[in-house]
């Protein structure tokens, strides 16, 4: 059991629609009942936490490194690809905690981390070793970006669907009746009618594949996706493979068909418009500009010349 000294928070009050604000606070009140010292850092703006999050693991990095401080992140999956962005390669090595507070709280699902605070914490307090596991790592060869992300990155019909999200009010809306769960769902199928399908080709190892009316493009670092739907079965943060789901345009019919098979235990990938491929590392290319996104955070729209891996990090989870 872990008896950190000091614990440094990071909160993304507005994640959840202001659920991270909430978080926090029933955070202070149970670490001032069990006597442990912390700070807390509100992320103020987008891409705060990524400064924060940097600045910290420097500043501190001894003592988070020999495990006697933690590094603890409140928010969505989006909060927690931000904290990864600032960590870098640089401060790798240093583990994260991390409670979840967004609407689709696919990472926590995937690796079993409550969304009730007092049960996180024990989670997380009874902790002998942080453990290593996997996040995607990917790497835009024509803007030269690299960046991460723990749950999946879309290209196409996914990549539509987050920056729908993004631009629309649904996610406030169905945040404020306490449905936020159900935000990716609904753009999904405002989206769906306004989505076409798009030629690109995919190297997986040193085999090419050239799909010529490709609808969604997804990579899946553990099986969920879109706030709980199990796309990717296959998927694990514990292997070193990277997994791809590419979904040719079909009909609203078969579409409709192919979502109900994923929501009985997986049976969409036994579909012949459904192509999963796995391998160490994927490379995807098309010369036609299509949506992009990581972790529910809008990439933009452009060309994709995208190699994608593997990268070890850190959490402090059971």
């Amino acid at each position: 059991m872990i008896k950190p000294t000091k614990i440094y928070i990071i909160v993304n009050e507005l994640s959840g629609s202001g659920n991270g604000k909430k978080v926090s606070i029933a955070l202070s009140k149970q670490l001032i009942e069990k006597n442990i010292a912390f700070n807390l850092y509100p992320s103020q703006y987008a891409g705060h936490t990524v400064q924060l999050a940097k600045d910290l693991s420097k500043e501190h990095d001894t003592k988070l490194t020999e495990k006697k401080q933690l590094l603890l992140i409140i928010g969505g999956d989006g909060t927690l690809n931000e904290a990864l962005t600032g960590l870098g390669e640089t401060q790798k090595h240093i583990p994260l905690a991390y409670i979840p507070a967004g609407s689709g709280n696919d990472f926590a699902k995937a690796l079993s981390i409550s969304k009730d605070v007092a049960k996180a914490l024990e989670q997380l307090l009874i902790c002998e070793e942080p453990k290593e596991i996997n996040i995607l790592h990917y790497h835009d060869q024509i803007s030269g970006v690299v960046g991460y992300a723990v749950n999946n990155i879309g290209v196409g019909f996914d990549g539509a669907t987050a920056n729908f999200i993004n631009e629309s009010s649904v996610k406030k809306k169905l945040s404020a009746i306490k449905m936020g769960s159900l935000t990716y769902l609904v753009s999904l199928i405002i989206v769906l009618f306004k989505q076409k399908g798009f030629p690109i080709k995919v190297k997986v190892g040193n085999v090419y594949r050239t799909f010529s009316d490709a609808f969604l493009v997804t990579v899946n670092n553990h099986p969920y996706f879109g706030g709980g739907m199990e796309i990717s079965p296959k998927a694990s943060p514990y292997d070193d493979v990277v997994d791809l789901i590419v979904l040719q345009k079909v009909s609203l019919f078969k579409f409709i068909f192919l979502f109900i098979l994923m929501l009985n235990g997986g049976r969409h990938l036994n579909h012949k418009d459904v192509h999963y491929l796995q391998g160490p590392c994927i490379k995807i290319l098309s010369n036609q500009q299509e949506y992009v996104q990581a972790d529910g955070e809008f990439l933009g729209k452009k060309s994709l010349d995208l190699s994608i891996k593997s990268s070890t990090r850190y959490f402090w989870i059971q």
